[in-house]
């Protein structure tokens, strides 16, 4: 298992037996791919397919991304 900057742990989470759930959510269009911090060209392409096709969070006209959202409500 490796760390992050700060020292958090970075892990993945396996269900089913076999089933990815960062991969899962990026492909379902449920998630982010966040990469600043990530360079997991896998990673990459699930949530652009996802984009392609519009599903998810993609079928928002311009959905927010989460650091985004974030940023704006510590300011306001």
């Amino acid at each position: 298992m490796s760390t992050d900057r700060y020292g958090r742990f970075i892990g993945g989470t396996t269900y089913n037996d076999s089933l990815i759930l960062n991969r899962d959510l990026l492909k379902n269009g449920l998630a982010w791919h966040f990469v600043r911090y990530s360079n997991d060209m896998t990673l990459e392409e699930l949530e652009l397919t996802a984009r392609k096709k519009k599903i998810g969070l993609w079928q928002e006209e311009s959905p927010i991304p989460p650091w985004e959202w974030r940023a704006n409500k510590r300011k306001n």
